[in-house]
């Protein structure tokens, strides 16, 4: 078994109308004067409601609003929002959103409790101690955000997402609360899904840092995700299949914080910093490309995913029966790459980049795409080394 090391800093909170507890943990917590990050959307719509009214009980405080984050946040929301904590005195954050939100509390958290500018801190590891405290509440069910270790906004400036990354981003608690997602729109829901799913399949497949912990949860989140999503798309209303989405996705954010990604995240980052696409919808058509550029190399792997989730079965079950051999690696692994392209038509995500609005990719805009991907963190921990004739290859079919 090789060596591995596994963190899990945040404590989970799981349960219907469990972000009525905001206000105990962040009692337990310390904070005294709280910045609350969140959309103008949640603001509007009254779902941070029961956030504030548990914090107003439990400590007193009334918190600081914040609520012009972007659906791509950037580096300007953040220096925005950290003016307004330092001006305030806060000393705490809770943030309520998808994983735009999310990343921008914790890059805001990053700038509040050490001081300086942003791009201070940019990278793997330059952070170094604890921050102060921070609560995720999540409304997406996709991104896991509350739980992971990095964070991700963008330099409008410099066209490129900025990665940070340190085992003390992770949120102190997470509260995963289905009443909170169940708005959330049915081509979100598919989309936010989906980059979990790819989360899970990079992370365990990931270079030499996949463990047995990161493994069990990587499978089970899957199983969830298969089952659940389509369901939580197809009725928003239905709490169990939305309670199994949001708890998949934080398996999985648990997992690739601890694993790593790899090619498609890599590429998706590329493509979002560029276009500006939904980083959910960007990786629902980019994985199957990836897992396509990875086969030869991992399908073993890919095979213990199809056994895990009884595929062979399911197909000798279906119309045309075929019957696959449970010790058949490559034919099993053939399964899982039909089980995720037969769940992205059944979800009816976009299929290709033009769907999503990328415009034709000239030779130019290649080699700038390329060299995104070529330098992006998550591309460290693909099982398949790219050159850059395969990241052009594979953005040409994937266009």
């Amino acid at each position: 078994m090789n060596p591995f090391v596994f963190h899990t800093p945040t404590r989970v909170y799981f349960g219907e109308n469990s972000a009525s507890s905001c206000g105990d943990f962040l009692r337990e917590l310390g904070g005294t004067k709280v910045l609350m990050v969140a959309d103008a959307f949640l603001e509007k719509s009254g779902a941070l409601a029961p956030l504030i009214d548990s914090i107003k009980e439990s400590t007193g405080i009334e918190p600081i609003l914040f609520t012009d984050v972007p659906s791509d946040s950037d580096v300007d929301c953040v220096n925005k929002a950290t003016v307004i904590a330092r001006t305030s005195g806060c000393d705490a954050l809770v943030a309520v959103g998808g994983g735009s939100v999310l990343d921008t509390a914790k890059v805001i958290n990053i700038c509040l409790t050490f001081g300086g500018e942003v791009l201070d801190y940019q990278g793997l590891n330059i952070i170094e101690r604890k921050l102060l405290p921070l609560i995720a509440v999540p409304t997406t069910a996709g991104t896991g955000a509350e739980v992971s270790f990095v964070a991700m906004v963008k330099d409008h400036g410099e066209s490129k997402k900025l990665m940070f990354g340190s085992r003390f981003l992770a949120p102190d608690v997470a509260i995963l609360d289905p009443l909170m997602i169940v708005s959330l729109p049915a081509k979100l829901t598919a989309a936010t899904g989906i980059d979990a799913v790819t989360h899970d399949i990079e992370c365990y497949v990931a270079s030499g840092t996949y463990s047995v912990f990161t493994d069990s949860l990587c499978l089970e989140s899957l199983r969830l995700l298969f089952e659940f999503l389509p369901q939580a798309t197809i009725d928003g209303d239905n709490l169990e299949a939305r309670g199994a989405t949001l708890v998949a996705s934080c398996m999985a954010g648990v997992a690739f914080t601890n694993s790593g990604v790899g090619i498609t995240h890599a590429l998706a980052h590329a493509v979002g910093a560029k276009y500006a696409t939904h980083h959910g919808m960007t990786n629902a058509v980019l994985l199957p490309h990836g897992m396509r550029f990875n086969f030869e190399s991992v399908y073993p792997r890919y095979a213990r995913i199809a056994r895990f989730l009884d595929l062979a079965v399911e197909a000798s079950n279906s119309i045309d029966g075929n019957s696959i051999s449970s010790s058949d690696d490559r034919a099993l692994a053939h399964l899982l790459l039909n089980k995720v392209e037969a769940l992205l038509r059944q979800l009816k995500l976009p299929l290709n980049l033009r769907e999503l609005g990328v415009p034709e990719l000239t030779d130019e805009n290649l080699a700038e795409l390329v060299d995104l991907a070529g330098a992006d963190p998550a591309i460290m921990f693909n099982p398949r080394e790219a050159s850059v004739e395969d990241l052009t290859q594979l953005l040409k079919r994937a266009y």
